[in-house]
């Protein structure tokens, strides 16, 4: 298989690629650490994506907050 082919390929199921490297990656993170430390990293890695998100998006923070906690 050639370099284009493969990259093709890739490019094809890469939501697939990139679904199971997330399984494999929480599964082994849970043998070698557990379901709780686990759990924490991947919460925190899923704020942080979505504060990354909100910073890329150029979303007005203050203004997020005080909708969410209601304006005083």
């Amino acid at each position: 298989m050639d370099k284009h082919l493969l990259g093709e390929w890739i490019m094809i199921h890469r939501g697939k690629l990139l679904g199971a490297a997330a399984g494999l990656a929480i599964g082994v993170s849970v043998v070698v650490f557990g379901v709780l430390k686990t759990l924490f990293v991947t919460i925190c890695v899923v704020l942080g994506y979505i504060a990354g998100k909100q910073l890329d998006d150029r979303v007005d923070i203050r203004d997020k907050l005080s909708r969410l906690l209601g304006e005083r």
